[in-house]
């Protein structure tokens, strides 16, 4: 019985996900988003191949959060002994979530990544913000976004990146207001790889 409540659950909630899709895609074809046919390829391309957990934000297929478990990283890595820690202390799965914001005319305009929660503090993340080069430097041939998660997965991995605050605290912190911090969040990583990319420019010009 409970075999055949699982499979129900998961039957239900597949069938949701791409209830989701097709309203997000109706919506961005009427609003004439040029990127809506490649993203909703994209979309189905993940959750076929079920190597990372997508939601489409407010049925926005320009808005995506990604959850990273502790196992989407190297198990030897701070990051994923962190995120196995939180899971123990919650005693649910407590993964790290990104949040991706694309861009109309993806691939050929950069979409905004950033680590959403809970806070990761790396000398290689700033406000959220990745200094990886291939999100600060993007290119169009980029635009396999199952390569792109997996790249960002190994290089949190590597980068040293460790969970500072605990995800229960920042959930409840952002439950009171969470599209305002949303909002700022998304801000504030936007800032972050502007000054990376200003960054990048000087050092090419030297």
């Amino acid at each position: 019985a409970d075999e055949a409540e699982e499979e129900a659950e998961a039957e239900a909630f597949a069938e949701a996900r791409f209830a989701s899709i097709e309203r997000a895609f109706a919506a961005a074809k009427a609003k004439g988003v040029q990127s809506s046919t490649r993203l909703v390829k994209e979309l189905r391309a993940l959750f076929m191949a079920g190597t990372f957990e997508v939601e489409l934000i407010d049925d926005s297929l320009l808005v995506w959060e990604v959850a990273l478990h502790d196992w989407a990283f190297d198990p030897s890595s701070p990051l994923s002994k962190d995120l196995e820690a939180l899971s123990e202390a919650a005693g649910d799965l407590v993964p790290l979530i990104l949040r991706v914001h694309f861009s109309a005319d993806f691939p050929f305009s950069p979409p905004l990544v950033y680590v959403a929660r809970p806070t990761v503090r790396s000398e290689y993340v700033f406000d959220g913000a990745l200094c990886m080069e291939m999100l600060v430097d993007w290119q169009p041939q980029y635009g396999n976004v199952e390569s792109m998660l997996v790249q960002i997965s190994a290089f949190l991995a590597h980068s040293g990146a460790r969970v500072e605050t605990a995800c229960k605290g920042e959930a409840a912190a952002a439950g009171a207001d969470g599209e305002a911090a949303a909002t700022a969040a998304r801000d504030s990583a936007r800032r972050a790889y502007e000054k990376l990319k200003a960054l990048l420019l000087l050092l090419l010009l030297h």
